[in-house]
């Protein structure tokens, strides 16, 4: 028996979720978020980062010379900047990361377990 036949016989012994398992828009949508909760906390730190990540790489795309390169120092303080601006637009534009995450990650996390 050759290890694809193995893998092959393994996989069909698995359990097999049903569509009703996997949640819909609709439901995760019903969620309240509690803005207090760490796990809000967290996932709006994840959007930050997302965002900065953005930033990061649209800064890159930008021309650097002339007397204006700041060199390792403008590296560090930009780098520091931006972790900022990520922070602030989070906060304030709204992107709507954080709470797509929130209410994915509580619905998950409440889902009752089973014995598999």
């Amino acid at each position: 028996m050759s290890i694809s036949e193995t893998a092959l016989l393994q996989a069909r012994n698995q359990p097999v979720h049903a569509a009703r398992d996997i949640p819909t828009p609709g439901i995760i949508k019903k969620i309240e978020i509690d803005k207090s909760s760490k796990l809000y906390q967290a996932a709006q730190d994840f959007e930050g980062l997302f965002v900065k990540q953005m930033l990061n790489s649209m800064r890159k795309t930008v021309e650097k010379g002339g007397m204006m390169d700041g060199g390792m120092g403008e590296e560090i303080f930009s780098d520091m900047l931006y972790d900022e601006y990520g922070k602030s637009m989070t906060k304030n534009a709204g992107f709507g990361l954080a709470d797509s995450l929130y209410q994915q990650l509580y619905f998950l996390e409440n889902l009752p377990k089973t014995g598999v």
